[in-house]
């Protein structure tokens, strides 16, 4: 399945901020959606970032100069901007929001700036006061009443230091904002999604615990995927050692008891639970209250079963319910059982045993069976790959 941005014409145009170097970042993301990027940059973004990084990145000449040598690249410069699907100026400066609200046309960016009759989305990053100033605010305004968009910057730490709104926003919320302004179908719009990831532990003692190599990384690309699709999302994680997922409503637990209580309360009017945690099945049955001394020698450590989580939320549940499950071997018949066993609508198999796949790597390689016989192989691939592929697959079982 390909990406629904594929072979889209955008033109990113790249100001001269601090910013500018994120907008990398910004190009990479859009190619790997397929996306066919061309470049512009303003003289003052080559301060920041050279042109050749971004002919690199897009395997494409980059437009910097409205006069260049060849004479005949201006007027060809022209046609591209009347063949563009969209234009995302990122970053944006207070500069160029100036020049696009009051039709000036300077320089090659802002030049085409006045010439598309494409979506535009302007992308602002700059200090917080540059932000706030009334003659920029004006400009938003102006830009806005006309159909364009201009995303609000983010709040936070900014390259003096200090805090405050400016800050370029995540690339997940650009994107996401990309496929709005292109009315892209969002397959999941108005849905909410909840998915548990990560693994739990159980305490053998204050300081030690039991628990398993998951990294959390298959169930943070599904929250981040189903948020792109247009869902509302729930993430509800065990210890990982992953930042949180933009854009997503966080829950953090240690225990498996605890997930389930989570679970629980998190579940209610949800529409499609995805359970990608690698939850630990078992724990001592009689923690110890101190740390046990190396000299005391344990050889015998009595465990007893987490509570079922699926099997507990299956009955109180009414959603679409996705399992997962974590096997040795290409045999999917023991994995048709569980899915039968657990009353899911689906199960998620993949290998332990398989090189590139499975816990703490960012690939995988999955199946996806249903409770109605089907059964659909995913190749190996990038983790946020096969989330959104999962995606894609499971909402035909949505209830």
């Amino acid at each position: 399945m390909s990406s629904c941005l594929k072979d889209k014409r955008i033109l990113v145009g790249v100001c001269g901020s601090i910013a500018a170097y994120k907008a990398c970042e910004l190009v990479r993301a859009l190619r790997k959606a397929e996306v066919e990027v061309t470049v512009a940059m303003t003289e003052s973004a080559t301060k920041f970032v050279g042109p050749t990084t971004f002919a690199a990145l897009t395997d494409r000449p980059v437009l910097v100069h409205q006069f260049p040598d060849d004479p005949g690249a201006g007027v060809r410069h022209v046609g591209k901007a009347e063949s563009l699907d969209a234009v995302l100026v990122a970053p944006a400066t207070a500069n160029i929001l100036g020049k696009a609200a009051h039709a000036i046309a300077d320089d090659l960016l802002s030049t085409l700036l006045n010439i598309v009759d494409c979506p535009v989305l302007f992308v602002p990053a700059m200090n917080f006061r540059m932000w706030r100033n009334p003659a920029t605010q004006d400009a938003v305004t102006r830009l806005r009443s006309w159909g364009r968009r201009v995303l609000e910057p983010d709040e936070g730490p900014l390259a003096t230091l200090q805090v405050g709104v400016g800050r370029f926003p995540e690339i997940d919320r650009i994107m996401t904002e990309l496929r709005v302004m292109l009315d892209i179908p969002q397959l999941y719009q108005g849905k909410h999604v909840l998915v548990t990831a990560g693994p739990t532990r159980e305490s053998l003692d204050p300081v030690r615990y039991l628990s398993n190599r998951s990294s959390g990384r298959m169930g943070y690309a599904l929250a981040a995927a189903a948020r792109d699709m247009g869902a509302e999302v729930t993430l509800i994680s065990g210890p990982a050692a992953l930042g949180p997922v933009p854009g997503c409503r966080m829950v953090h637990v240690t225990t498996t008891e605890e997930m389930l209580h989570a679970v629980e309360e998190a579940s209610q009017g949800q529409d499609v639970l995805i359970m990608a945690a690698a939850v630990a099945d078992f724990r001592p049955s009689s923690p110890a209250e101190d740390k046990i001394p190396r000299a005391s020698k344990p050889t015998v450590i009595p465990l007893e079963p987490t509570p079922d989580i699926l099997k507990t939320i299956r009955g109180k549940y009414t959603g679409t319910l996705v399992a997962f499950s974590l096997q040795a071997g290409s045999d999917l018949g023991p994995a048709r059982k569980k899915l039968e066993e657990k009353g899911a609508d689906c199960l998620i198999v993949n290998r332990y045993d398989e090189p590139d796949a499975g816990f703490d790597v960012e690939t995988n390689h999955v199946w996806i069976l249903s409770s109605s016989g089907e059964e659909v192989e995913l190749p190996p691939d990038s983790k946020p790959v096969i989330a959104r592929k999962v995606l894609e697959n499971i909402i035909q079982y949505m209830q």
